[in-house]
């Protein structure tokens, strides 16, 4: 009944204008909400900065009334600051920026703050001193853990190349002077070659190339040369590295003793998108890398509480880890769950976005919605009537069957009296069949037989003595005296004892019912197999369990 009402319900349009009136409703009582413009400035546009874009966005699915400014300065500081301003002058509640070179961006955070606009900086700190709160992981922390890791993997000994960050820049500097420190303990561990990048794999690549061709400027050529590692500021410029060096070793044979697959390549960032750090550690191009986290969910919860005012810490560093092949492929697992997760929520976003796309006024939504909800109303009724009728007429049903069932009993039960007193008779008037006369093995093989043809028919209620018989190709009064001497049990006794015997097994399994047990060992009427079961076990079907 409630399957063909739904089907009723959707013939009709205005159903689901009613839908869409109750959305619009919805929205229009949450319209009293804080309303944020939150002001995103990027230094550049990488796959890490896609990342957190991504993030960002996606989190404002779950925070109604944000809405983001994004903007990006390829890398161009004077853009840069240009855009710090211009997200100031739209009147933004809060700025989130990365800067990209130490102290020069302190006059463009510093306008901002003029205007009381909170300055959230990210990833990397800026000359500023004045900014509301900073998050971002440790580099310092990871390059120390980078050069510790080179440290144990090479036994303290090994000859080191770095390509450092963008000049000037905060977590090239930090990763530098931690990777330094970390190695300086080791004496035997040295710094033969250093230049910077400006973090894209094309720059790791150059600045590679002009450290090989500095170090054959001051050896004649590099056949002497060992190198055991390469640190790489990011990830891109690591891998950008190895290009550099294996395509030098082809240009150059004979004139090298380097082994591009003997060597260490270390990096930071560790993406888990296509063509990331964890996709190049996992294929063997890169050693490790360092996870530098986007979070961006977490930073638009620091950015919430700042503009809700309430606590939140000044500082926050995200954690971080070393990805090797070990983890690479469980990582990259956990990615794609989380991505797929990410779509499923864009797709429903997608679809919110589409169905409050349709809305109109608010006074002709309400009152269709006034209207809607009469007519619900009076559909309701009917569905209420519908079901009380409904349940009436199971109740009458359910009557009928326990009438039937009743009646199904009595006759199961007359024909089993009836079965009996036959076989009373045959013990009157026959005379009993000597046990001794038959052989033990004749009359097991009999039992056998007999046994073999109840079992095919044991859910067959109506399945008689006489059935039996003409199945084993014997009379009634043969079967019935071979039985009685083998077993001294009449062929009805035997049949009742064996159904109830399979029924106590069934009953072992508790996704069956009494019923179903009941149906299944022959018996048509439950309440009689309730009975026969009682007066054989002593005790209801429904007490039966694994234990006995």
């Amino acid at each position: 009944m409630k399957y063909s009402f739904i089907q009723f319900l959707r013939r009709y349009r205005f159903i689901h204008l009613l839908a869409m009136s109750v959305v619009l409703l919805l929205s229009a009582c949450s319209s009293d909400t804080a309303s944020y413009v939150i002001g995103v400035s990027q230094c550049s546009e990488d796959s890490w900065r896609t990342k957190l874009k991504a993030e960002l966005e996606q989190s404002t699915y779950f925070n109604e009334g944000v809405k983001l400014e994004v903007r990006s300065a390829d890398d161009n500081i004077e853009e840069q600051r240009r855009q710090i301003r211009e997200l100031a002058d739209m009147g933004v509640d809060l700025l989130i920026v990365s800067p990209q070179q130490t102290g020069n961006l302190g006059d463009a955070i510093s306008y901002a703050r003029e205007r009381n606009i909170p300055v959230i900086l990210f990833d990397r700190k800026s000359g500023a001193d004045n900014y509301t709160a900073f998050m971002g992981a440790d580099n310092y922390l990871i390059g120390q853990m980078l050069g510790e890791y080179a440290a144990g993997q090479l036994g303290g000994k090994g000859n080191i190349v770095e390509i450092g960050g963008e000049h000037g820049s905060s977590p090239a500097i930090d990763r530098h002077n931690g990777f330094n420190d970390a190695i300086a303990r080791y004496p035997d561990m040295h710094i033969i070659g250093f230049a910077e990048g400006d973090w894209k794999q094309p720059s790791g690549k150059q600045a590679m190339m002009h450290i090989l061709d500095s170090l054959q400027m001051i050896n004649g050529n590099l056949s002497n040369t060992k190198l055991d590692c390469v640190f790489g500021g990011n990830d891109r410029m690591a891998f950008g590295a190895r290009q550099a060096l294996e395509n030098y070793i082809l240009c150059h044979p004979g004139n090298t003793g380097l082994n591009p697959g003997n060597i260490l390549y270390l990096g930071v960032d560790a993406l888990p998108t296509p063509g990331g750090g964890i996709e190049k550690v996992r294929d063997g191009w890169l050693t490790v890398s360092a996870i530098y986290p986007t979070h961006g969910d977490e930073l638009m919860a620091l950015a919430l509480n700042i503009l809700k005012g309430t606590s939140y810490d000044k500082e926050t560093m995200m954690e971080t880890s070393l990805v090797t092949q070990a983890n690479a492929n469980v990582l990259l697992m956990q990615h794609k769950e989380v991505e797929r997760q990410s779509n499923y929520i864009k797709r429903m976003h997608t679809r919110v976005d589409s169905v409050l796309s349709v809305v109109g006024l608010q006074r002709i939504v309400m009152f269709i919605i006034i209207f809607m909800t009469a007519v619900l109303a009076c559909y309701t009724v009917l569905v209420v009537r519908a079901l009380r009728t409904k349940h009436r007429l199971n109740k009458q049903l359910r009557q009928k069957n326990e009438e039937l069932n009743n009646e199904k009993a009595v006759v199961e039960h007359q024909r089993d009296e009836l079965e009996e007193q036959r076989d009373k008779l045959l013990d009157a008037v026959s005379p009993t069949e000597e046990p001794v006369s038959v052989e033990t093995e004749v009359r097991n093989q009999f039992m056998d037989r007999f046994l073999e043809c109840l079992d095919r028919h044991i859910d067959d209620s109506d399945l008689s003595v006489e059935d039996i018989g003409e199945e084993m190709g014997i009379s009634r009064v043969q079967l019935y005296r071979k039985v009685k001497a083998t077993t001294g049990k009449t062929p009805v006794e035997i049949i009742r004892e064996e159904r109830l015997r399979r029924a106590k097994i069934l009953l072992v399994d508790s996704s069956l019912s009494i019923s179903e047990v009941a149906y299944r060992v022959g018996f048509s009427a439950p309440s009689y197999f309730t009975k026969c079961y009682r007066d054989y076990y002593g005790k209801a079907p429904s007490e039966n369990n694994k234990a006995d």
